[in-house]
């Protein structure tokens, strides 16, 4: 190309989901149950916990847990190498091919080293440049972005980039200070998931003016918080141990400042809101009109925030039903890995045909970042 930057293509896509799927009626056992919870919880649990899982549209859930006695059967580490292997295999690549792998994550297996350096070394990959990115919802879109420029520039020949959600870490029962949990903090019992996705890119020289097979035709993020409130919070990080009290993670605990919250109220209200401004910025900088784009694949929780909000993107988008679905029926909501697992579902089922043009994208309510990527494929 005259300009000099190499064009960016994915060559394979991955996707994990620990475990047997969990039906609805079977998550308290999986997760463990709140009966040390205030009474209030317990009946809420009970009675609009249960009328959330019938209206949520998802009938199947995994959780990287052992049913039997509760531990986790996954880190953060060894969820994203699952996902990390298929991407390659379909790529026709070897771990030690790798330049530059990003991992992406809300949480992390140690605070130090970081938990790219763990997946660098379950996967085997004695030498590369590798980066973490500590984020929600979001940190598909940042990572593919550094990815994307990185590739371009000619820094790196190739990049693996991965998704690891674990929410399971947040949702036990043995994690909670029961007398502490609230309503909302249960609820999210019954909306997360695990699963983690990934995806393998190359970069390549064409001169060829159309688009390549699987090229990356643009990323993009953005954060609007600067002035907005958080939607969700967990704490445990330096900001709860600024005191000097005697055993500060009991202290930690009996607050239930640990606790994953999350803001259900301003969700609702902003999320898709935020969702379809961030995409709209999108394509107006990437000067690509929404007629041209065959499927929008979204991150969106449950089936009733996407029927609510479905008719008006859709009609803001020029898009018909058909280019937008409810995809979490049979894999739950996995957080920041879901565009990634959605991407590799519609590969690999042949959903996603060549020539077609796809967005992935999604908002992360936490501070309201938001961001994706545009695939030809």
């Amino acid at each position: 190309m005259n300009n000099g930057l190499r064009r960016v293509c994915v060559i394979g896509t991955g996707s994990f989901r620990p475990n047997d799927p969990v039906p609805n009626e079977r998550i308290d056992d999986v997760l463990g149950h709140l009966d040390q919870a205030p009474e209030r919880v317990q009946t809420f649990v009970k009675t609009v916990g249960r009328k959330m899982l019938d209206a949520s549209g998802i009938k199947y859930r995994h959780f990287a847990v052992n049913p039997e006695t509760h531990e986790l059967t996954h880190n953060i580490a060894s969820l994203a190498e699952e996902a990390a292997r298929r991407a390659l295999e379909m790529a026709g690549k070897r771990p030690d091919e790798v330049e530059l792998l990003l991992l992406s994550s809300s949480s992390y297996d140690t605070t130090t080293p970081p938990t790219s350096t763990h997946l660098q070394e379950r996967l085997g990959i004695d030498h590369c440049a590798e980066m973490e990115i500590h984020s929600n919802c979001s940190g598909v879109g940042k990572c593919m972005q550094i990815a994307h420029d990185a590739l371009r520039l000619g820094r790196y020949r190739n990049a693996l980039v991965v998704y690891s959600q674990l929410s399971s870490v947040y949702l036990r029962s043995c994690y909670f200070n029961q007398a502490k949990a609230n309503k909302t903090q249960a609820t999210l019992r019954y909306i997360l998931a695990d699963g983690s996705g990934a995806v393998f890119l190359e970069a390549r020289d064409s001169s060829n003016p159309e688009p390549l097979p699987g090229e990356v035709l643009g990323t993009y993020i953005e954060s609007i918080g600067g002035r907005r409130r958080p939607a969700m919070t967990a704490g445990g990080g330096a900001a709860d141990c600024m005191k000097a009290v005697p055993n500060l993670l009991g202290d930690i605990w009996k607050r239930g400042s640990h606790h994953l919250d999350q803001d259900f109220f301003a969700v609702n209200r902003d999320a898709s809101n935020f969702l379809l401004e961030g995409v709209e910025r999108m394509l107006a900088r990437l000067d690509l009109p929404p007629e041209a784009v065959d499927h929008f694949v979204w991150s969106i929780p449950t089936r009733q925030l996407f029927d609510a909000q479905s008719e008006r993107i859709r009609e803001r988008l020029h898009a018909p039903p058909e280019k937008m679905r409810f995809r979490a029926t049979d894999s739950g909501y996995c957080g920041g890995a879901s565009i990634l697992i959605h991407f590799d579902d519609m590969v690999r089922s042949g959903e996603l045909k060549r020539g077609e043009k796809a967005i992935m994208y999604s908002v992360e309510s936490s501070k309201w970042m938001s961001g994706g990527f545009l695939v030809h494929w």
